[in-house]
């Protein structure tokens, strides 16, 4: 396997226009694929890859392989906890909005069986990026900030499950091509999604990933109006400090009796820094500043405007616990027998987001009954399978080192992180 990590300059990407104004969806497309009669696929209108500036370095995975073997001890995440969250806020006529910290919506399965229809509709690739596209990263920093303002001088790499993943799938042989944007902010080295377009669609949804969750989970009083929860975990890992953004589908509100985790308090912490938090925003800026999409570039169907700033509600509610949060799946029964363990191809998001819970929904052409959904508690699953990728995982911890290292040594801007396959 030849697998390279180019780092070239930063352009500005040309902006195809999408056709219609899509539902938002999550990265992780969550639809089941029944064999079924299918919908005839609708043409799609694709954007086209933003261009690359010079090449500045490559990476062989196998020129880390050394340093992956000595990592692979210490290549366990240590230490999981939540930093802060928010959630994006849907309002009509309102820019991008969020509450911060957010509260994801309550598991409320129905009692009875119930038939529902099948997802339909266009979602976006990447919602913090359609939702806020001239810098998709500073909700998550917003929100991080609150928590601690001196964050970014402590933490090593700010990613999110995206980025992660795709590192991850290289470090395990897995052929995908990508992009993601790199850049420094105070300490952190921050690794941003890259989609060829803000609103880019999610091609060939099928399935009831996205209906099921509908009708079985409850946004509650305080967070109505919502339509995505955003989790930045914070963990140790092969000897970086990382934090990590994922969106979480749900959590389970614990019983009365519980011995979960109790619910922190959510406070805004003092810096001991000297740095203000705005003066970190305004960092932000200026290191984005080369890949801000400007408006002239943006469809008229993108639902925020680059030029629109970013509305941040700070509430009351405490940070609900990372414990009680779930991930979610839809299956058709007919692809059981081709899929006995569904839950293994979910463990690599599952250990890079630390969720301890997933629920798998089994479904006959729609048809749903209370019995055939699954609730399980995965940390164990999650801990063994840690285990056994060892040295994968070391492979990973390897090459954020040198992504770190690179990024150091490089002039001050953005530049591109691009996967390549050789033939």
């Amino acid at each position: 396997m030849s697998v390279h990590f180019p780092f070239t300059n930063y352009q500005t990407p040309v902006h195809t226009p999408v056709s219609s104004n899509p539902t938002m969806a999550s990265p992780w497309s969550r639809g089941s694929h029944p064999w079924y009669a299918k919908r005839a696929a609708e043409p799609a209108e694709v954007s086209p890859p933003p261009p690359l500036g010079g090449l500045i370095r490559t990476l062989r995975v196998e020129v880390v392989e050394d340093k992956a073997r000595t990592l692979q001890n210490q290549a366990k995440i240590r230490d999981p906890r939540t930093v802060n969250s928010f959630n994006w806020v849907d309002k009509r006529g309102s820019g991008p909005t969020i509450l911060i910290p957010g509260k994801p919506p309550q598991w409320t399965p129905q009692a009875y069986p119930s038939r529902l229809s099948e997802d339909s509709g266009q979602y976006f690739r990447d919602k913090n990026a359609a939702r806020y596209p001239a810098h998709p990263s500073e909700p998550a920093v917003v929100a991080a900030l609150a928590a601690d303002p001196a964050i970014p001088s402590k933490v090593d790499i700010f990613a999110c499950g995206s980025t992660l993943g795709n590192l991850l799938r290289v470090v395990r042989g897995q052929d995908r091509a990508f992009r993601m944007l790199v850049y420094k902010l105070h300490k952190a080295v921050f690794l941003v999604r890259r989609e060829n377009s803000p609103t880019e669609l999610i091609q060939g949804v099928r399935g009831y990933g996205h209906a099921f969750p509908e009708a079985n989970t409850t946004w509650e009083a305080d967070v109505k109006g919502s339509a995505s929860h955003q989790r930045l975990v914070r963990y140790d890992f092969g000897g970086l400090d990382l934090v990590v953004r994922f969106e979480a589908d749900g959590y389970i509100k614990p019983s009365a009796q519980s011995t979960e985790e109790r619910s922190p308090t959510y406070e805004v912490r003092a810096s001991p820094s000297s740095v203000s938090s705005q003066t970190i925003l305004n960092d932000l800026t200026t290191s984005l500043s080369s890949s801000t999409i400007t408006p002239s570039l943006l469809c008229n169907t993108t639902p925020t405007s680059s030029t629109t700033t970013l509305t941040t509600t700070h509430t009351p509610n405490p940070l609900t616990p990372l414990t009680t949060l779930f991930d979610l799946k839809t299956r058709s029964f007919r692809t059981r027998h081709l899929r006995p363990d569904p839950l293994s191809d979910e463990l690599p998001r599952l250990w890079a987001s630390q969720i301890p819970h997933f629920i798998l929904a089994f479904h006959d052409a729609g048809h749903f009954a209370p019995h055939d959904t699954e609730v399980r508690d995965v940390r164990e699953d999650v801990r063994r399978w840690e285990r056994e990728h060892a040295l994968e995982l070391g492979r990973l911890a390897a090459v954020l080192s040198w992504v770190k290292t690179e990024v150091y040594g490089i002039i001050e801007g953005g530049v591109t992180l691009r996967r390549e396959i050789s033939a």
